[in-house]
């Protein structure tokens, strides 16, 4: 019998509380080590962003590999601009994922109460609110979304933001505009091997 004590339990999931912007919600500390590790991957992948256009960090232990068919894996596009959602919910689709999307926040609270969960997230950071980071942030540190692989897809090109989105637990990093063979080519870099 299902323990309803349990935080990962569906009664107990109340993501409406969890993305209320009235939470505050602590981003991860890292010791000094840890924070020098993430700065040297963020210089890498500030260089890797200007070759390839992406970044994928490989070492994310807290995230699932996302299923090799793509006719199986469910992909939440949370982006605010309709332009650009129609895009690129337009490549996914055309590349055989299933895919959702959200605008807002309570679009994105909305899509992580239905089933099943996605396995995989593409995370703007520009939104209006809440923020891209935030959401990130919050998504790390709930029960159940905590391991759904993650991939910043943002105009911010900075290695600070690089750094951020690394820090927080993202599992990859773009940069639009994207040509639409590099996203499909970051999703696959998350897939089971």
């Amino acid at each position: 019998m299902p323990d309803s004590n349990n935080p990962e339990h569906p009664r107990n999931l109340d993501f409406s509380v969890h993305f209320d912007q009235a939470k505050k919600v602590p981003e991860p500390s890292h010791s000094e080590s840890e924070r020098r590790r993430i700065d040297e991957i963020g210089v890498i992948g500030s260089a890797a962003l200007k070759s390839v256009g992406y970044f994928s960090s490989k070492m994310s232990l807290h995230t699932t590999k996302l299923p090799a068919n793509p006719a199986v894996t469910t992909v939440l596009v949370v982006e605010d601009d309709a332009g650009t959602a129609t895009v690129i919910l337009k490549v996914l689709q055309s590349a055989g994922y299933l895919t959702r999307h959200a605008r807002d926040q309570g679009e994105i609270v909305g899509e992580f109460k239905r089933e099943p969960l996605p396995d995989i997230v593409l995370l703007d950071i520009l939104l209006p609110q809440p923020y891209g980071f935030d959401i990130l942030n919050r998504m790390r540190q709930h029960p159940r979304l905590k391991s759904i692989p993650v991939i910043m897809l943002t105009t911010l090109g900075e290695t600070e933001d690089i750094v951020k989105g690394l820090t927080l637990g993202a599992d990859g990093y773009l940069t639009k505009p994207a040509m639409p063979h590099t996203l499909l080519k970051a999703l696959r870099s998350l897939t089971a091997d």
